[in-house]
C-alpha cells in the first residue's frame, strides 16, 4: 500500500511540475509576443504585503522588482516597458515607466482594472474607497468626494496654522531649556502628530490641542489614547494583514509563544481605534438627528455618517443604495482616511525637511518667499481669505514639496490587471557614453487579457526623458513653469492619475505647503551635529534613508533646529 501511495504521489507531483512548466513557458511566450526585453522571474508578487515586508532586502538592487532600483532596469534594457513573469500563477507582467503608456492604463479603467486582491488587507473593518472597484468604488467615492472642496482646503489651512503654532511653542520650550542653543528634531516623530491633528480635526471633528494629543493616558471608556491607538494600528498593519482569522481567534484562547503576543497586541490596537471611531460616529449621528449638520466643520465624517444613515432619499421613496454605506464600510473608510490622511503627508514632509537641511540654498528661497508674504513672522491665526491670499504666493514652497514627492512618492508602484487584449504605447531608447538619453523610438506593446501591468511610479519619476539627465537630483525649479518650459504633468504620479487619482491631493498640498513655509519662516533647519563633518553624499544617505512600507518610510530624519532671530 505504501508503494502505491508513493507512486501516486510521484505521478501527481510530475503532473504538477509539467503543468507549471508549460504554464511558465506560455507566460514567457506572451512576453516575447509583446516584443519586450525580458527582465527575469518575479519570485514573489510585487504588489502584495509580503513584497513590502521583504522589500528592504529582496529582491536585490540588480533584480527586477527591487524597490530601490528607480529607472536603472529600464536603462539596462533600453526601454520604458520591460517584461517579467510572476512565478506564482505564471502571470506575464509588464513594468511601465512611460508617461504616455501610464496615462492610457490610468484612464482606461474598463480594460486596466485595479488589482483588488492586493487591497483586501486594508479593508480592516469592511470595504472602503481604496479597497473596492467598479460600481462599489464609485459608490464610496460619491460619498467622500464632495467633502474635499475649497471650503475644506481653507479649513485645512486654518487648522494647520493653529497646530504648527502649538508645535512651535513646544519646540521653543525645549530650546529655552537648552539656553537657546539649536535643538535636535526627530522630524518624523513630530510631523505624524501634526498631520494626525489636522486630519482628525478637519475630517472628523476631533479638535484637540498639541498638549492634549501628547497625553498617553486612555480617556474614560477607551482602551488607549487616540494618538497611540492610531499609531499602533499603523505599526501592526502587516501583522493584521498577514494573520489568518483562525490564528487570530486561536491566539485569544490559547497561549502561542511570540506570535500570540503580536496577534493580541494587534487585535487590541484595532479594537482601541474602533472605540474612538465609534465615539466620533455616535456624536456625528446625534448632530444629524438633531438637524445641526450645517454647524459641523468635519465634512468628511458628516458625509460618511449621512450615507450610513440614508437608506432612502425621503420617507416613502425608493431605496438609494448609490449613496449608502454599511456600518462596516463606515468604519473602514474612517480608518482609511485617518491613516492615509496623516501617514503619507507626514512621511513626505519628513523627507522635505531632510532636503531643506541638506540644501540651505533651497531653504533660503523658501524663507525669502515666506518673508515676503509674512514680514512680521509666520501667522498665529488664519482665515478663509488668508488661505486664498497665501497659497498662490508660495509657489517655490509648493515646487519644493512637489520635487520631494517626485523623488520620494508615497506609493512606489501600482498594479493593474488587464481585462481585454489591447496595446500600450512606450519607448525604446539608447544611452550615450555619459549616460544621457540618445535616440528615442515610439513602440506599441500588445498585451493579453490576464496579464498584469505595474505602473512604476518611482521609475517614471526618475525617467530622464521627462525630467532631464539630472533626474535623480533634487531641484525644485523643475516644478516652476516659465515661458519656455512647462513641467511634465503626465510624468508626475505622486497622487496617482486618472479617475482613481487621490481625492485628498489638494488637502495634502495645502497642509504641507503651510507646514513647510511656517517652519522655515520661524526656524533655521540644519544637518545634525553628528553628520556635519561627513561628506555630503554620506549626509544624504543618512538623512534620506528609507524602507518600503505602505508608503515610503523615512528611517533617520533627524535635523538641527534653531529659531530665527
Amino acid at each position: 500500500m505504501s508503494h502505491l501511495l508513493l507512486a501516486a504521489f510521484a505521478v501527481w507531483l510530475t503532473k504538477v511540475i509539467v503543468e507549471k512548466t508549460f504554464s511558465f513557458r506560455s507566460a514567457t511566450r506572451k512576453i516575447r509576443f509583446m516584443a519586450l526585453p525580458y527582465a527575469g522571474v518575479l519570485w514573489i508578487h510585487p504588489f502584495r504585503s509580503l513584497a513590502l515586508v521583504s522589500g528592504r532586502w529582496f529582491p536585490i538592487l540588480s533584480q527586477i522588482g527591487s524597490y530601490y532600483s528607480g529607472f536603472t532596469p529600464y536603462v539596462k534594457h533600453g526601454s520604458t516597458a520591460i517584461g517579467s513573469v510572476l512565478l506564482s500563477g505564471s502571470m506575464p507582467t509588464l513594468w511601465l515607466a512611460d508617461a504616455e503608456g501610464i496615462k492610457t492604463v490610468a484612464e482606461e479603467t474598463t480594460v486596466f482594472q485595479k488589482d483588488i486582491e492586493a487591497y483586501k488587507t486594508i479593508n480592516i473593518y469592511g470595504e472602503s474607497l481604496v479597497g473596492s472597484e467598479g460600481a462599489e468604488w464609485r459608490r464610496h467615492r460619491r460619498v467622500a468626494k464632495p467633502a474635499f472642496n475649497e471650503a475644506c482646503n481653507a479649513f485645512v489651512w486654518m487648522e494647520t496654522v493653529r497646530i504648527v503654532n502649538e508645535w512651535f511653542a513646544a519646540l521653543d520650550t525645549v530650546q529655552a531649556k537648552q539656553n537657546n542653543k539649536p535643538i535636535t528634531l526627530n522630524a518624523l516623530k513630530d510631523l505624524v502628530q501634526v498631520t494626525l491633528l489636522v486630519i482628525s480635526s478637519v475630517g472628523f471633528g476631533r479638535r484637540a490641542s498639541w498638549q492634549q494629543n501628547a497625553s498617553t493616558a486612555p480617556p474614560p471608556g477607551q482602551l488607549m489614547a487616540f494618538g497611540p491607538a492610531v499609531f499602533a494600528t499603523v505599526d501592526h498593519l502587516f501583522p493584521k494583514a498577514l494573520t489568518p482569522k483562525w490564528l487570530s481567534a486561536l491566539s485569544e484562547r490559547v497561549y502561542i509563544p511570540v506570535i500570540g503576543r503580536i496577534v493580541r497586541d494587534t487585535n487590541h490596537a484595532y479594537e482601541a481605534l474602533k472605540l474612538h471611531m465609534l465615539e466620533l460616529v455616535s456624536l456625528s449621528r446625534a448632530w444629524v438627528v438633531e438637524g445641526k449638520v450645517s454647524n459641523m466643520d468635519a465634512g468628511l465624517l458628516r458625509n460618511l455618517v449621512e450615507a450610513n444613515m440614508a437608506t432612502q432619499e425621503d420617507e416613502g421613496a425608493a431605496p438609494a443604495p448609490y449613496k449608502s454605506l454599511t456600518d462596516d464600510e463606515l468604519f473602514s473608510n474612517t480608518f482609511l482616511f485617518l491613516v492615509a490622511g496623516h501617514e503619507t503627508s507626514a512621511h513626505s514632509l519628513a523627507f522635505a525637511v531632510a532636503y531643506l537641511a541638506l540644501y540651505p540654498d533651497v531653504q533660503q528661497k523658501i524663507y525669502d518667499e515666506a518673508f515676503m508674504l509674512w514680514p512680521d513672522g509666520a501667522p498665529k491665526t488664519a482665515s478663509t481669505s488668508s488661505y486664498r491670499e497665501s497659497m498662490p504666493r508660495l509657489s517655490y514652497t509648493l515646487a519644493t514639496f512637489h520635487e520631494t514627492i517626485r523623488l520620494f512618492p508615497p506609493v512606489v508602484r501600482i498594479s493593474k490587471i488587464i481585462h481585454a487584449d489591447t496595446t500600450i504605447k512606450a519607448h525604446r531608447f539608447t544611452t550615450t557614453s555619459n549616460g544621457d538619453i540618445g535616440s528615442v523610438q515610439d513602440i506599441s506593446v500588445p498585451v493579453k487579457t490576464g496579464s498584469m501591468v505595474l505602473i512604476d511610479i518611482r521609475g517614471l519619476h526618475m525617467n530622464p526623458m521627462y525630467w532631464g539627465p539630472d533626474a535623480e537630483s533634487f531641484k525644485p525649479e523643475r516644478f516652476i513653469d516659465t515661458e519656455s518650459y512647462k513641467w511634465p504633468r503626465d510624468a508626475f504620479l505622486a497622487f496617482s492619475a486618472g479617475p482613481r487619482g487621490c481625492i485628498g491631493q489638494r488637502f495634502a498640498v495645502t497642509e504641507s505647503v503651510c507646514v513647510l513655509a511656517s517652519l522655515v519662516r520661524t526656524y533655521e533647519i540644519s544637518v545634525p551635529e553628528r553628520l556635519r563633518a561627513k561628506p555630503f553624499e554620506e549626509q544624504k544617505r543618512s538623512l534620506l534613508s528609507w524602507v518600503p512600507g505602505v508608503t515610503m518610510t523615512p528611517t533617520n530624519c533627524v535635523v538641527g533646529l534653531k529659531r530665527r532671530s
